[in-house]
């Protein structure tokens, strides 16, 4: 399947919350080793430049050319690839991070290939985040996501917002402690990353435009002030056993 998201380098590239420096310096915790890591489904590459000071080599793939070419540049090395067919060595990864995108993926494949591509001892980790709350304005975005925007989710959508907790490997888990995204924004800030949500893109192919009548209800209710956006911070993560 291919997410429509692929198709908005540049605007996922700008609106998209970054993740925490915490978040890496976890990761990066979790791991014995710090030679090579892999970003799957690395988008325009938010997760990967994240763990650019914590690992010596940084690869990001992805199978949308679009999105690469709007990553910035810096240290990361991008690759075109799917997630169930990677162009790597076996056991040559210290690290496997998967942001936002595990629900796009032949799932069976990608396991398989984690298997085979981390060494022993290495890291697998799912990160994800849900629908953000807005300071003040209670369920209103919550609301637009599962209202006007209901109909035009895939059903893959349900597993990252829950932050998949129905994926179950063999191996060890790594538990992650409770942590937010935050983000001081405009009503322009949250209109533009609401823009990025696939819902929009596909209803826009049938030419429904169901964030123009929000866009002008959200402005009202926030004002022109900056407001604490939050997002829940979730990481499914484990380690590859030795005998694997």
């Amino acid at each position: 399947m291919t997410d429509p998201l692929f198709q908005r380098g540049e605007q996922y590239q700008q609106f998209r919350p970054t993740y925490p420096d915490s978040l890496f310096q976890w990761l990066a915790k979790q791991c014995q080793q710090h030679a090579t890591v892999l970003d799957l489904g690395c988008g325009s590459g938010q997760a990967s430049r994240g763990l650019e000071p914590w690992f010596t080599q940084v690869i990001g793939a992805d199978i949308s050319l679009r999105q690469l070419q709007a990553a910035p540049t810096s240290r990361t090395r991008y690759l075109i690839s799917n997630a169930h067919q990677l162009p790597l060595a076996d056991q040559c990864l210290d690290l496997m991070t998967v942001a936002q995108a595990f629900h796009w993926f032949d799932q069976a494949g990608f396991f398989a290939e984690a298997k085979r591509c981390l060494r022993s001892g290495g890291v697998l980790a799912l990160i994800s985040y849900g629908i953000c709350e807005v300071e003040g304005l209670g369920n209103m975005i919550s609301e637009f996501h599962d209202g006007p925007l209901g109909p035009w989710w895939p059903a893959e959508r349900a597993q990252v917002v829950a932050g998949y907790p129905d994926v179950h490997l063999d191996w060890p888990a790594l538990p992650f402690p409770d942590s937010d995204i935050t983000r001081q924004w405009s009503a322009q800030e949250m209109i533009g990353y609401l823009d990025t949500w696939s819902a929009l893109v596909q209803a826009g192919k049938t030419g429904e435009d169901p964030l123009k009548a929000f866009a002008g209800t959200l402005r009202a209710a926030w004002g022109e002030q900056k407001r604490t956006v939050r997002w829940p911070l979730r990481v499914r993560a484990w380690r590859k056993g030795t005998s694997e």
